[in-house]
């Protein structure tokens, strides 16, 4: 296991790497403060203090002055961090290499609430987790008005920095479709694939209709494809609908009668609540209709099931795989006194993500002797890479190769091209009626 002392310059090689910093006085805090997570693996003010490096001892009081004073800085909030980390991701993360997919880089929209604040986050997937590379913090319940702009502000800012000859692909739930969402990606040239909802209206072969009546003629078994639009009329956006079930196939660790029996209970209590509260929900909530650019409804539905990589990426950061080893996300967030200091907080998870998702994606690939050490760490070897790189820095054993691959890292960032922000697309409000009139 390596000691904090000896994580800190591998770290500060990273730091340099992704340019976070404007002077070595920042450079060396923000260093100190992503040493101390990733040795405390935890986001707790109380556990950041005393895992900062210090060469005397400091009274407790202190260091958690020293912890909140990050909260007022600006290097880590999403303006600042988000080209620097669409870069650094685009270095590590390579493009699918085959399939109707290949040349695709896929980035997910998803949001979680944690106390009183919503977290929209746009991530790439990455081994199946994600690497956060922006974000918004809205207050919850969600201002009325403000989730689609946000989203668009966010696909907007990410766009502005993602290099012209590496092609992205979103991949959304149903809770962020609109016609300006899909004007946006549009307008930013990226493929997509969002889920719809049952009320939202589509053009299909030149119908108008709904996406419930798309249910309706859609076969029972299997998947049904139309070419059509999202929307009505002159402003219906052209896509590919693609309306199914599909059929469950579990993995071979969820097929026992111990996972089948919580899986019943959970699904017979959602049929009980929706028979009682949302009698319409029952109906479709089993369907899902994806609006899609890509040419194959296998694609399509290969797609969209990386969604849940976000899933799993937000688990990470609250409670970890059995509720012990997160990074308390949702508990600090709760205690967040501002919006900007719930941004913050999401940049450090971010930045730490980064480097912890790197080190377990290295795992896998190492030499015989590194893949015999992650052997014990479990029976079944269902470990995500970020649980990898959670156990990697924590392993004596390994020590020194994880000290060589957070060096080889580093060394791949920095090598990347620089990202030069372009122009960011605005959208401009049409004119007011007063405003037409003078």
């Amino acid at each position: 296991m390596l000691s904090p002392q000896e994580v800190y310059p591998l770290v500060q090689l990273w730091v340099h790497a992704l340019e976070l910093a404007p002077s070595s006085a920042a450079l060396t805090a923000l260093t100190h403060l992503l040493v101390a997570l990733l040795t405390a693996q935890s986001l707790r003010p109380s556990a950041l203090m005393r895992a900062l490096l210090s060469p005397h001892a400091v009274p407790a009081r202190q260091r958690y002055k020293r912890v909140a004073r990050f909260w007022e800085r600006p290097w880590l909030t999403p303006a600042w961090l988000t080209p620097r980390l669409v870069r650094a991701a685009l270095a590590l993360v390579e493009p699918d290499g085959w399939g109707p997919t290949a040349g695709l880089t896929h980035v997910v929209l998803d949001s979680v609430r944690c106390g009183s604040w919503e977290v929209f986050t746009l991530g790439v997937v990455w081994h199946g987790r994600v690497v956060p590379v922006s974000w918004a913090v809205l207050a919850y319940p969600w201002p009325h008005g403000q989730v689609t702009p946000t989203v668009c502000r966010l696909l907007r800012q990410v766009a502005a920095t993602w290099p012209p000859g590496r092609r992205a692909h979103l991949i959304a739930d149903r809770a962020f479709p609109s016609h300006k969402l899909f004007t946006t990606l549009r307008k930013l040239d990226w493929a997509w694939t969002v889920r719809l909802r049952a009320p939202l209206p589509v053009t299909a072969d030149g119908v108008a209709q709904t996406v419930r009546d798309l249910l309706r003629q859609a076969r029972p078994h299997g998947w049904t494809v139309w070419h059509g639009a999202y929307g009505r009329g002159a402003k219906a956006v052209p896509a590919t609908l693609v309306v199914g079930r599909g059929l469950v196939v579990l993995p071979p660790h969820q097929r026992t009668a111990g996972s089948q029996r919580p899986r019943a209970q959970r699904q017979a209590e959602r049929q009980r609540v929706k028979r009682y509260r949302y009698a319409s929900v029952s109906e479709t909530d089993a369907w899902m209709a994806l609006c899609t650019t890509l040419p194959t409804w296998q694609a399509a539905v290969r797609g969209y099931r990386r969604r849940w990589a976000t899933e799993g990426s937000y688990r990470d950061a609250q409670s970890g795989w059995d509720g012990q080893h997160g990074w308390d996300l949702e508990p600090v967030l709760t205690q967040a006194r501002s919006a900007g200091q719930a941004e913050r907080l999401v940049g450090l998870w971010a930045l730490g993500a980064l480097l912890q998702t790197w080190i377990g994606s290295q795992v896998a690939h190492g030499p015989h002797a590194v893949r015999a050490v992650a052997a014990q760490w479990t029976t079944t070897g269902r470990l995500s890479v970020w649980a990898q790189g959670q156990l990697a820095l924590r392993e004596p054993l390994l020590a020194a190769w994880v000290a060589h691959i957070l060096h080889a890292g580093a060394a791949r960032v920095a090598a990347s091209p620089p990202v030069i922000p372009a122009p960011v697309l605005v959208d401009t409000p049409p004119p007011s009626r007063r405003q037409r009139a003078a």
